[in-house]
């Protein structure tokens, strides 16, 4: 739980360096339309902010398959992980910044349609490359070969289509309801017990959060090691992993 809280806290750090320097230069937005170095820092943002994530995504995964063949694994440990396969870690978040890039850019100049499209080719990216780290890092292979093996890997196990997944996001989503429900009924009870309750509230959905990154980078762990060797690792079971994709 500690890597989600590390990676969030560096991309906060990121974010902060990237937009605080941007708001105080008033000249980046010409007309109302954004100047080129405005696109040069987006995707320097995006890289940075993509290398960050990846990195300590890297880590837990790295960490979480100790942990599933029976190691005893430490924070330093995940992090040696992930250092040793910067480069990689690197190529692979310029890869993913160009996409998101593009992708963005595509949106702002489409209408309604267009955003149905572009969701849908996010959608069928982010299928493709569900594998791609754990692929990169221990069969040491570049980027574009991960998203081809990832891609394989997925048709193999799932088929050619898929209407649904586990989604951590979802179920997170449902007990952050309760949370909610109680800050709109405090709301009426006046403002100490409202601040309260606000802070308490705020607390348990980061802690929601993390927990539910956690659990996400341990189920892409455990997933990978069954769909590369075939075998169960952990307290998993076939059935579990082989329902994480819902065909249709």
């Amino acid at each position: 739980m500690l890597l989600p809280i590390m990676s969030a806290i560096c991309s906060i750090i990121v974010s902060a360096s990237f937009f605080v320097p941007l708001l105080l230069i008033p000249d980046v937005i010409a007309d109302g339309r954004p100047t080129p170095i405005v696109y040069i820092g987006l995707f320097l943002f995006y890289l940075v902010n993509y290398f960050v994530v990846i990195f300590f995504n890297t880590a837990l995964i790295s960490a979480a398959t100790i942990r599933l063949k029976g190691g005893d694994p430490t924070l330093r440990d995940g992090l040696a992980f992930a250092w040793e396969n910067v480069g990689s870690i690197l190529q692979w978040a310029a890869v993913a910044a160009t996409v998101g890039m593009i992708l963005r850019m595509i949106e702002e100049r489409v209408g309604w349609l267009g955003k149905v499209i572009i969701s849908v080719l996010g959608a069928a990216w982010t299928v493709a490359t569900y594998f791609v780290i754990p692929v990169m890092v221990y069969e040491k292979v570049g980027p574009f070969d991960a998203i081809k093996q990832s891609a394989a890997m997925f048709r193999k196990t799932w088929g050619e289509r898929v209407i649904s997944s586990v989604s951590f996001g979802l179920l997170f989503f449902l007990l952050a309801l309760p949370a909610v429900a109680v800050l709109i009924l405090t709301a009426a009870l006046g403002t100490a017990l409202f601040v309260v309750t606000l802070v308490l509230a705020v607390i348990y959905v980061l802690a929601l959060a993390v927990i539910s990154a956690a659990l996400n980078g341990i189920f892409v762990a455990a997933l990978y090691q069954y769909v590369h060797t075939g075998r169960v690792e952990g307290p998993f079971t076939a059935q579990m992993l082989g329902s994480a994709w819902q065909t249709k």
